[in-house]
């Protein structure tokens, strides 16, 4: 069986980590191969996570062979940046999603999402691109988290929440049951969301109120 070419874009700690979420699923069944990493900020040859720094984002752009890239990058907005940047009809984003999480019934994934380790999504979610559920999190039933969102470490979204494009969830945020999320709007970490929140607006605490 020929293995699939992948890149990993960002060569912070996310990007480690999606290495070895990559390694995992290997280990579970043979289907990457790691070619290295891209990034704007690394020197090309370092070696990050047994793989080297390849080359810059832009360098993408003239891959002739088929390649899978994917993004590691929180930053919503940087990583709605990076994307646009990619205009090459040989690269193709891929879901991952690791051995141990749980995908429920009539779950939606749009392409390079990442599904870590210890996520449960459970039925009738819609989940865009390039959208990030780190370690442990939760997503309830009918929930809808738009595209280049990030939900970091042990997050926990109830039911019936719809959450816009480009949303950053901190980790150990709870999120309750019908509440609406507008594009761009940031939740600080440990905070308990228990109204909606306006697009680009920051809120922290418990229960979670505007940052002044």
């Amino acid at each position: 069986m020929s293995l699939k070419n992948i890149a990993i874009v960002g060569a912070g700690g996310l990007g480690k980590e999606i290495a070895v979420l990559i390694h995992q699923i290997n280990q579970q069944e043979l289907t990457w191969n790691v070619v290295g990493f891209y990034d704007d900020t690394c020197s090309v040859g370092r070696r990050i996570a047994t793989h080297l720094v390849l080359g810059k984002v832009a360098e993408l752009n003239k891959v002739d062979y088929p390649l899978d890239v994917i993004i590691a990058i929180g930053d919503p907005s940087t990583k709605s940046e990076v994307v646009s940047k990619i205009k090459n009809q040989n690269v193709t984003h891929p879901i991952l999603i690791h051995p141990a999480s749980t995908i429920g019934m009539a779950v939606q994934l749009g392409a390079g999402s990442i599904i870590t380790a210890g996520c449960h999504l459970t039925v009738d979610i819609e989940i865009g691109e390039h959208v990030l559920i780190n370690l442990n999190s939760t997503i309830g039933h009918d929930a809808r988290i738009g595209s280049y969102s990030s939900i970091m470490p042990g997050v926990h979204i109830s039911g019936f929440v719809q959450i816009e494009k480009s949303v950053l969830i901190g980790t150990g945020a709870s999120i309750l049951q019908h509440i609406q999320i507008g594009a761009g709007a940031r939740i600080g970490a440990g905070s308990i969301v228990t109204k909606s929140v306006a697009a680009q607006i920051t809120v922290m605490g418990v229960p979670a109120r505007v940052k002044e």
